[in-house]
């Protein structure tokens, strides 16, 4: 006679076997949190943390560095144009750019502003600032008279799922094969 030796069995049909109760989702199944930038650093090891910390600051430099220029960038065009003949057309020629040139400061002061306030459409948020006149005289944006007329700006971004290399076998990204299905259809069951 045939004796059953010790082991694992599983039964096809009952899910037994899986090392799952029922009562809880096998890990491939468990919904995904999506992933968010906060969580994801604090999740890193120190020496990863400051390592980004250290080339984030170079990046803050370089931008200081540029902003900086081109404040001087814009004084310099208007110092010129004081020197040129009052109504000229290299006067307006050269205010014009100064004005450029301020404008171009302005919106990279608004994309940092709108990063730090949860903004998920800089260039349409841009616009509407400009267009419902948002600016202070400063070049600051009321970011929260943006919030109450417009709140579908302020979304979340979520990362997509990370799951490319699922689904290469001829099913959707993210579609689990089921072995037993397989086994099945095999047999013409």
């Amino acid at each position: 006679m045939n004796e059953l030796k010790k082991g694992l069995y599983f039964s096809p049909d009952d899910g037994a076997g899986d090392g799952n109760s029922g009562d809880e989702k096998p890990a491939d199944k468990q919904e995904k949190t999506p992933l968010e930038w906060d969580a994801f650093h604090g999740s890193l090891p120190e020496e990863a943390q400051n390592l980004i910390a250290t080339h984030e600051g170079g990046l803050k430099t370089a931008l200081e560095t540029e902003r900086d220029s081109r404040g001087q960038l814009e004084k310099d065009l208007k110092d010129v144009a004081g020197e040129l003949e009052k109504g000229s057309d290299a006067q307006k020629e050269v205010l014009k750019l100064a004005d450029k040139v301020a404008a171009g400061d302005r919106k990279i002061d608004f994309y940092e502003d709108a990063q730090k306030a949860g903004i998920s459409n800089f260039k349409l948020a841009y616009h509407i600032a400009k267009d419902d006149d948002l600016f202070d005289k400063r070049g600051n944006v009321n970011f929260e008279k943006m919030k109450e007329s417009y709140p579908e700006l302020f979304t979340k971004k979520k990362a997509p799922p990370a799951d490319g290399g699922e689904g290469t076998g001829g099913g959707l990204p993210g579609e689990k094969v089921d072995m037993n299905a397989l086994i099945r259809k095999k047999a013409g069951w």
